[in-house]
């Protein structure tokens, strides 16, 4: 019984994250849970001599670790949320198909409109620069989106240099200081999985900010909290 449950359980993921790989780009985050099931699946079929016995306790240990980093990333993120009288928001980019928001990024412009619609005087800086298979800025999508929504345009600031979270702050905060001087907090919107790891980048740009947590797609959660994992290891080992 023991080996059926293993062989559906490892195999059923490795599928799972097969498909993840079709819909959404193929990256690390993909392949993690990819191996962890085919191994899973192969467990009770390994022969059973000394290297494979310490390299199934390696596993068992690592992978236990590992679902701890995406459990505490997951409560992490609840933390510190929004109170709705911040100053202005920061909308952290997040990729675009052509000049479409992606998934993700459609579900933090939908939370940032969801927080105009209760703190309506915040400035709000969308914030993302131009990758190498996008038609236009993310901030100029992100803007497109939010104006055709009901946001007012003269409330939406557009940063459009920016290819990493931390160049995300620094780039918003220079445009923030000089509109509203130094005194001021801010708000960030990012998915739940990316929320922790945000609040510690906004804190190293020397931001006074809160969180508000866009939806995370059911599919994405597993794939995303994985890749998260190894970068927040990155921003404690190398600060960025």
């Amino acid at each position: 019984m023991k080996k059926i449950i293993m062989t559906v359980v490892g195999a059923g993921l490795a599928v799972f994250m097969f498909f993840c790989a079709l819909i959404n780009n193929f990256n690390i985050g993909i392949f993690i849970p990819m191996a962890a099931g085919i191994i899973i699946a192969l467990w009770c079929y390994l022969p059973d001599n000394k290297i494979i016995k310490w390299g199934k306790r390696l596993f068992a240990v690592g992978g236990t670790v590992f679902v701890a980093f995406m459990l505490f990333i997951g409560v992490m993120a609840q933390t510190n949320s929004a109170e709705f009288n911040e100053d202005a928001l920061i909308v952290l980019g997040c990729g675009l198909r052509g000049s479409v928001p992606s998934g993700n990024l459609a579900d933090r412009l939908d939370a940032a409109i969801d927080y105009n619609s209760k703190n309506p005087e915040a400035l709000i800086v969308v914030s993302g620069g131009q990758g190498p298979q996008e038609d236009c800025t993310e901030a100029e999508a992100m803007y497109k989106y939010l104006v055709e929504r009901g946001v007012p345009a003269e409330s939406v600031l557009m940063e459009d240099r920016a290819t990493s979270t931390n160049e995300n702050y620094r780039f918003s905060k220079a445009i923030l200081d000089e509109r509203l001087g130094e005194n001021y907090n801010v708000v960030y919107i990012t998915n739940s999985f990316h929320s922790y790891r945000a609040g510690e980048l906004a804190k190293l740009n020397g931001l006074d900010a809160r969180a508000y947590n866009a939806r995370t797609s059911i599919p994405s959660l597993l794939p995303n909290y994985a890749r998260e994992v190894l970068a927040v290891i990155q921003l404690w080992v190398f600060g960025r």
